[in-house]
């Protein structure tokens, strides 16, 4: 019984240090970092430290403060750090991760619906958005449909790209016809 509440007691203590430690931010000094493109992947050299052969970039607060606090992941999607202002970085440093970004937080904004078909479970559409034509496919539409707010809707494709339709109500009766049917 007493080697289970010292074990216990150890454990508590122990858990305590780990989360601290989990919890702890690192921020990377700007000047350190080298990013570099290699065919699609965006690769990290940290000066004086280490290397990792694949980065991916994400925003820490991507509605209410886009240009600062980029979260640098690895490729196990645990973060290396932070760096919370990349006008630090150098000028081909900074196009390196704009590029990075661009492509992870690619949503169209959808203007209208061309045509959309159910088949064998899955949802065909047409569709116009800001950045033109565009073709693909969703299914299940329970777990592949997000609305952030009132009259906002995000339709999630098979290849986990994103469709914003940011106010229902502009879009024209067709479209909008369209839409609810297959909701």
């Amino acid at each position: 019984m007493s080697q289970m509440s010292t074990a216990t007691q150890r454990d508590a203590k122990e858990t305590p240090a780990t989360l601290v430690e989990a919890s702890q931010l690192v921020f990377l000094n700007p000047e350190k970092l080298r990013f570099m493109r290699h065919g699609a992947t965006l690769r990290l050299t940290i000066e004086e430290d280490r290397s990792f052969p694949k980065v991916g970039v994400l925003r820490g607060f991507p509605l209410s403060d886009r240009n600062h606090f980029f979260s640098i992941r690895d490729s196990e999607n645990n973060e290396i750090g932070l760096i919370v202002n990349p006008t630090e970085l150098s000028a081909e440093d900074q196009k390196l991760i704009e590029d990075d970004l661009e492509r992870r937080y690619f949503v169209p904004s959808l203007k209208r619906i061309v045509s959309a078909k159910e088949r064998f479970g899955t949802v065909d559409w047409t569709v116009e958005t800001d950045r033109g034509l565009c073709r693909f496919t969703t299914q299940n539409l329970r777990e592949n449909v997000q609305r952030p707010a009132a009259g906002r809707i995000i339709l999630n494709d098979v290849d986990g790209n994103r469709y914003d339709i940011r106010n229902v109500d502009e879009l024209n009766r067709e479209s909008q016809e369209l839409l609810f049917r297959h909701l």
